[in-house]
């Protein structure tokens, strides 16, 4: 079997080009622009979409998106009250305007408790 190097490779319809030039990345470009890089690093400009389920830091996810192998944190969206997205219940994002996570229930967007209180503990007032 001989071997055959090539730089890109382009679809019939020349709207999907594959770019091999770039040591260790690959680099699809079309309607949804991605690179995977040597470290398996993945930047996109558009959606990634799955039928499966997706796991981040694991190779055999276990829910919808599973991050469960990380030690870090999840980065949630963010932005202003005013910003909010036209909403569907379950969504959770970070409200910069109030300083708090803030969750949609279905009919409106409710402010997670920050607030710790210890099993025990007597509410006055």
């Amino acid at each position: 079997m001989s071997n055959v190097n090539v730089n890109s490779i382009k679809n019939l319809n020349n709207n999907v080009t594959v770019d091999l030039s770039t040591d260790n990345q690959i680099t699809v470009t079309g309607a949804n622009n991605f690179s995977v890089n040597s470290s398996g690093n993945i930047n996109t400009s558009g959606d990634i979409g799955a039928s499966g389920n997706v796991g981040v830091g694991s190779t055999v996810p276990t829910v919808a998106l599973d991050v469960g192998n990380k030690t870090d944190a999840v980065a949630l969206p963010k932005g202003t009250t005013a910003q909010r997205p036209t909403a569907v219940a379950g969504m959770l994002r970070w409200n910069t305007t109030t300083g708090a996570a803030e969750l949609y229930n279905g009919a409106e967007w409710i402010e997670v408790i920050t607030d710790y209180i210890p099993s025990g503990s007597t509410i006055l007032g």
